[in-house]
């Protein structure tokens, strides 16, 4: 007989393969688990386990390593394979009480074994050292830390750079509580599609299937689901047919600022995977013209995939790199630029993104922005509206960039009481900013 290819063993062994992935090349956690999910002939219980140990280590990646370090004389002769392989054991032993600890350790091992057989006796001194002095480690009060941003840091896994941002977004009474929230799994939201049923119809339709339903309070179009998870819900039929998206409330929020009507011309800038651009097409009636660019012919390709499945015509997909300079006539009447930025109001839903970029790199997504503000601008026919959104709450790639933009040209104006930052704290959404420009 075969082994079976869906065991919890081969679970924590496609975990550690992905968080490789995930590190080495650069792939998003969402889009790598999604991919591995439909790829391989996991149960539901070895597909949760799978999910869980991806984004637990990444979400506590700081935390974990703080922990195993105590415990190892020299943590930097470690080598990274071997790292990965404790990182996944010490989260179900400090953060998974479902998981007895005496299984994490023997899956390690062997899953050591096939990684790199000298490190066996290693890994398995550490993690049953990790078993004894669990309760110590659990709690980082009484580490050498210089100040409360540090414990934050390693409590919640957010580098401090990151930490840092946050107290400047959001002030130290708040920021706190929600760098906590960063770690705490995103509700299940779905935006539904307008140009088939209304929210009240499916609502009914799915609660008749068993599931909890709640409206949102922000978006019209927004249910939020319980008793189902994202990889089930893309499976079904409710999914294929068309009936909804998967999308954070708070996005929502972006292409309802733009207010497109029936009849317009629209220029989505940065539209892939589509999913602000669909709901632009939703709430426009599927009538007038979108004009969706990317850069990557790959992602043009998700958008017209997610214009299919919704049933939408209007859109219509451009392969362009918005930062060169437009030698088109200014003919929009409106545009969306939902700018590349450093992500971070989006860590809860993508972990990796808080140990991503440097100075350097922040430096140079701030010069992009600006770049494709001021292009999208010309691009915009006179009295036309311009939304500008991010996903990050760092106020230089926000209201900053913004007022400088402003300044620099006289035919722009910022309608400053459309100007928003939503956060998991208060809207129970992720962190977008967002505001609304006119061009004179």
């Amino acid at each position: 007989m075969h082994p079976k290819k869906n065991s919890s063993n081969n679970a924590r062994e496609q975990a550690y393969k992905s968080l490789l992935k995930i590190d080495r090349e650069g792939a998003f956690s969402n889009l790598e688990i999604r991919q591995t999910l439909s790829r391989l002939s996991f149960n539901a219980e070895d597909a949760n386990l799978y999910t869980l140990l991806v984004y637990g280590v990444l979400q506590n990646q700081i935390f974990l390593d703080y922990c195993l370090d105590q415990l190892i004389k020299e943590p930097k002769r470690v080598d990274f394979e071997t790292r990965e392989i404790l990182r996944i054991a010490a989260y179900q032993i400090l953060k998974l009480d479902r998981i007895p600890d005496y299984a994490a350790v023997s899956e390690a091992v062997l899953l050591c074994g096939k990684v790199n057989r000298r490190a066996k006796g290693f890994v398995n001194g550490v993690l049953r050292n990790l078993i004894r002095n669990k309760t110590r480690l659990f709690d980082i009060s009484n580490g050498s830390f210089r100040n409360e941003k540090e414990v934050l840091a390693t409590r919640f896994s957010i580098p401090l750079p990151v930490v840092h941002y946050y107290f400047e977004a959001y002030g130290k009474e708040a920021a706190p509580a929600i760098l906590a929230q960063m770690n705490v799994p995103a509700p299940l939201s779905v935006r539904v599609n307008t140009l088939k049923l209304s929210r009240e119809d499916l609502a009914a339709k799915l609660q008749a299937e068993g599931l909890a339903v709640e409206v949102g309070q922000l978006s019209s179009d927004c249910l939020y689901l319980k008793g189902i998870s994202a990889s089930e819900l893309v499976q079904s039929c409710w999914f294929k047919d068309g009936w909804l998206t998967i999308q954070d409330q708070g996005a929502m929020l972006i292409a309802e600022l733009l207010d497109p009507r029936p009849g317009e011309r629209i220029l989505d800038m940065c539209a892939a995977p589509g999913g602000k651009t669909t709901h632009l097409a939703q709430l426009m009636s599927d009538a007038g013209e979108i004009i969706a660019r990317d850069i990557y012919p790959s992602r043009l390709q998700l958008i017209e995939d997610a214009a299919k499945r919704l049933g939408i015509s209007n859109i219509k997909t451009e392969l362009w790199d918005g930062i060169q300079p437009p030698k088109e006539e200014a003919a929009f009447d409106k545009i969306l630029l939902d700018a590349p930025c450093s992500g971070y109001g989006v860590i809860r839903r993508k972990p990796e993104i808080r140990y991503r970029g440097t100075k350097e790199d922040r430096r140079a997504i701030r010069q992009t922005q600006r770049t494709l503000l001021n292009n999208g601008l010309d691009l915009l026919r006179s009295d036309g509206k311009l939304v500008y959104a991010t996903c990050t709450i760092d106020p230089e790639e926000n209201n900053r960039q913004i007022a400088r933009v402003v300044r620099e040209r006289s035919d722009v104006i910022a309608e400053a009481e459309t100007e928003r930052m939503t956060s998991p704290l208060t809207d129970g959404c992720d962190g977008f900013y967002m505001i609304r420009l006119i061009k004179r």
